[in-house]
């Protein structure tokens, strides 16, 4: 038997209004033909892909401003390119939209299936889901970095870094992530930080503004001298990858990824981040990442290899706050180990998982310890 002959589409499968609609109403086809061919002539496999006006027809400015958004072009990524001098123009866009782009988004694949990247699949039958499954959807796509750091999935060495805080209070990636900001508003942002409306920890602990807490007086406050992240003192290890997937023998990756903690100087200042300190994750590029097709980047050092990061394994307690001694120095001002120091790139050199380009890309973001 087909697959399809064991398939009962029946109107719980569908859903309920507003999106309880037959069929063809937004697959197309001819709901009336006994013959699989003729019933599937014309038909849309994917409706709400942007040339469809399937959902447009009632969600006309979440479909027009999406189609701008990072989620469908994934413009962080050719942002970058572009910086570091990959190759003749659009030609690393060509291969990227070829080999990469399978994470590209259409409505159906957040709020009714599983993404295409992972095999598809419809979530809960067929309704519409207006808030996506964080398991089969969200993390579907941001589970390698984001899910393992949220669920506590990760480990250090042989022990397990706990789960996010707000993951073991049942938040869920909506909670921090709203629909203005995954649908845009129209403009392409240059990044993730970029993006209007991009999630930010003041938006529910103002307090930190104006409370007692003595590390908050100095270092989170726009009056501070030097302010810090959130996640300064608040994340715990998370992983950093050292290539990308286009770079690989028989072996698999060159450089598997390495968890690991580094604090250094904001590479983004002029983002919704302006924090003068950030947690630093080394993010999947190498010199020769566009090798195997073909590809140089001519200005790779033009740009620090360790970007800004915002680990999602935030905790109230973490090694570098809140110390038991009430130390800031034993916590983290006399633990060279928490930061990126030139020291530490060298030693990446050294064990050739950096190439020697990165310790000129990366002065700009490297701690000098007092």
């Amino acid at each position: 038997m087909e697959a399809w002959e064991k398939v009962l589409v029946s109107e719980s499968f569908v859903g309920s209004e507003p999106h309880g609609k037959s069929c063809v109403s937004c697959h197309l086809g001819d709901d009336e033909a006994a013959v699989k061919a003729e019933a599937h002539a014309g038909m849309i496999a994917d409706p709400s892909a942007w040339d469809s006006p399937a959902c447009r027809e009632c969600h006309a400015d979440e479909v027009e401003n999406h189609a701008a958004s990072l989620h469908a072009t994934q413009n962080g990524y050719h942002t970058m390119f572009d910086l570091r001098g990959a190759g003749p123009a659009g030609q690393v866009d060509a291969m990227f939209e070829a080999r990469c782009a399978s994470c590209h988004t259409t409505c159906g694949q957040c709020h009714i299936s599983r993404p295409n990247a992972i095999g598809g699949g419809v979530v809960n039958g067929h309704q519409v889901l207006r808030r996506p499954s964080q398991q089969d959807n969200c993390t579907a796509c941001h589970g390698s970095r984001v899910g393992n750091e949220f669920r506590g999935e990760n480990k250090l060495g042989d022990t397990p870094i706990p789960a996010d805080a707000h993951y073991l209070k049942l938040m869920n990636c909506g909670h921090c992530h709203d629909g203005a900001e995954l649908h845009g508003d129209g403009t392409t942002p240059d990044s993730r930080y970029h993006a209007p409306g991009a999630a930010n920890c003041l938006d529910c602990h103002p307090e930190v503004e104006s409370d007692s807490n003595l590390w908050h007086s100095f270092h989170a406050r726009a009056t501070s001298a030097e302010q810090l992240s959130c996640q300064v003192c608040h994340a715990q290890s998370y992983k950093n990858c050292y290539g990308c997937h286009v770079q690989t023998d028989r072996q698999g990756l060159r450089h598997p990824s390495r968890i690991d903690f580094r604090i250094g100087r904001n590479p983004a200042p002029d983002t919704a981040h302006p924090w003068d300190w950030v947690v630093l994750r080394h993010i999947p590029i190498a010199e020769d990442t566009f090798g195997p097709w073909g590809i140089a980047m001519s200005s790779y050092a033009a740009l620090p290899t360790w970007r800004m990061a915002t680990p999602h394994n935030i905790r109230k307690r973490t090694s570098q706050a809140y110390p038991g001694s009430g130390a800031c120095s034993s916590a983290c001002h006399d633990r060279e180990e928490l930061f990126l120091t030139e020291a530490y790139i060298d030693l990446l050199i050294q064990q050739g998982v950096m190439s020697t380009s990165e310790r000129e890309a990366n002065q700009g973001v490297i701690a000098t310890l007092r």
